[in-house]
């Protein structure tokens, strides 16, 4: 967070009005404490919908595993790489959303809530499916 910070202040300083050093440490304080601020809320807002795809796409690759697994007849390795990809699953819905996200990023977060929540489901149903068809005595993490 403080290299952001740094980052911002450095590039406010570079393109502030003021030629002269007092007058740009005057300025400063009042204008780069709102810019961070805003700087900081857009990050955060970014970092919603990124975090949200990016526990989505693991899980994917969780999931690719599984179904290669299955397809190779190895089902107590099908049955790890789905609970794995539970686990993400259920650590993405997980993640808070911050109040003030912007209605754009917003839609971007309930779309990938949607998908994660599907396939939620769906990896539970398959977990449940090969659970009993294996008869396998493997936890489930739900």
């Amino acid at each position: 967070m403080s290299f952001f910070r740094e980052l911002i202040d450095n590039f406010s300083s570079i393109f502030s009005d003021s030629g002269s050093p007092s007058n740009r440490a005057n300025q400063i304080p009042s204008s780069s404490n709102y810019q961070n601020r805003a700087a900081m809320e857009g990050v955060e807002n970014e970092r919603a919908a990124y975090k949200l795809k990016g526990y989505f796409d693991l899980a994917k690759e969780e999931i690719d595993k599984a179904v290669r697994a299955e397809e190779w007849g190895l089902i107590d390795d099908a049955i790890l790489h789905y609970q794995n990809a539970q686990r993400i699953l259920g650590e993405a819905i997980a993640t808070p959303v911050p109040s003030y996200i912007s209605s754009r990023e917003l839609e971007k977060v309930k779309s990938y809530r949607q998908k994660i929540s599907k396939w939620q489901g769906q990896v539970s149903e398959r977990l449940r499916t090969l659970n009993h068809r294996s008869g396998s005595k493997i936890s489930h993490f739900f």
